[in-house]
């Protein structure tokens, strides 16, 4: 493969394998806009916004490199003055979409701590009212005696008293007194039968609270790593969580926007050089893309650069003509480039060599 078409292929698979993290951090980003946002008609414009900002973000640092390599240095500050503000709003919003990702699990933990913390206070409340019940447990039978009882001193009461209690003496009063007394005893058996259900009702209560309790799901844990960074700093957890995930979209970003200028930066720092041999060869540009940069020429061909305008050159005369025919045709311009004297040199007697086999070139 030649040298040019390789440099071709590196360049773009170098674009490629910084694109696509470019792609995926521009679709996280616009996700973020879209599903916080209250219509999908506002969500689409506002992932749109994103993606856009995303955009500039990653690319605005490549194409400044980019333009000020072709010369337009006015142009490449306004392109970098751009990518800063792309990069610091893209920066937010990757911030926000990070914090976002783990809302739902926090959601869903923050609830299950709050159902967990209210189920416990009333299973603390149903105990504690269990605990100051003072009452005799009392069965419906109980009652329905107690009833009985009732019920038999006052027909006792009727039959000493008379219907209407006409007839007063010391066995009526007698029979009165035991009537009051089943009739006190069947009120405590009922207050203790309703009690009793109460009880009940509450111990079954309580018992399904701590069943819910046994079988409720564990909360999900908050991140580990902030609540470490949060003892070590000794700062809250929520804090050191919002320094780690701006850090870590901090790099994400610079990341992916010098993996895109990369190829450019490369591209400027570019040496042209050339030669088929250390004396010989046609000099061809390595870039033919934007003059080059002639580095001072070393020994022997500063000696020959300040000769005569005709020297001899392995026994043929080589004039200034030539010299201008050969920096024309394999000289282009490229901007920022650099060429030692040497190889050009080289190249040039390379050239004069073959010309004299084939004269006709």
């Amino acid at each position: 493969m030649a040298p040019r078409a390789a440099r071709l292929v590196g360049t773009a698979l170098a674009y490629i394998g910084a694109g696509i993290p470019a792609l995926i951090g521009i679709g996280f980003v616009a996700r973020y806009a879209y599903v916080t946002s209250d219509t999908p008609t506002d969500g689409a414009a506002t992932a749109f916004l994103f993606g856009m900002v995303a955009t500039g973000a990653f690319a605005g640092p490549a194409i400044a490199v980019a333009v000020k390599n072709r010369g337009r240095t006015a142009a490449a500050l306004v392109w970098w003055a751009l990518a800063i503000l792309a990069i610091v709003g893209n920066w937010t919003h990757t911030l926000g979409a990070i914090a976002q990702r783990g809302a739902g699990i926090e959601a869903r933990g923050a609830k299950i701590t709050a159902d967990t913390e209210a189920d416990r206070k009333t299973l603390a409340r149903l105990e504690r009212e269990l605990g100051a019940m003072k009452f005799a447990a009392t069965t419906p039978e109980a009652v329905a005696a107690a009833r009985g009882a009732a019920e038999f001193a006052e027909r006792n009461r009727k039959a000493e008293c008379g219907p209407n209690n006409e007839t007063r003496g010391e066995r009526c009063k007698a029979r009165e007194l035991e009537e009051q007394a089943k009739r006190d005893a069947l009120a405590k058996t009922v207050s203790d039968k309703a009690a009793t259900d109460h009880a009940t009702q509450l111990a079954a209560e309580a018992a399904e609270l701590r069943r819910s309790l046994a079988a409720a799901p564990v909360a999900p844990s908050g991140n580990a790593l902030s609540n470490a960074l949060g003892r070590m700093l000794a700062i809250p957890a929520m804090t050191a969580a919002t320094i780690q995930q701006g850090f870590v979209s901090a790099i994400v970003e610079l990341l992916i926007a010098a993996g895109l200028a990369l190829p450019e930066l490369l591209h400027s720092k570019g040496t042209t050089r050339a030669s088929e041999g250390p004396r010989g060869g046609d000099f061809v540009a390595a870039h033919s893309t934007p003059a080059l940069e002639v580095l001072p020429a070393p020994g022997r061909a500063r000696a020959i650069a300040k000769r005569d305008e005709v020297h001899e050159v392995k026994g043929a005369a080589v004039d200034p003509k030539p010299v201008i025919a050969f920096l024309a045709e394999h000289m282009p311009v490229a901007r920022g480039r650099r060429a030692d004297w040497g190889d050009i040199y080289g190249g040039f007697l390379g050239w004069q060599a073959r010309r004299r086999a084939a004269p006709d070139l």
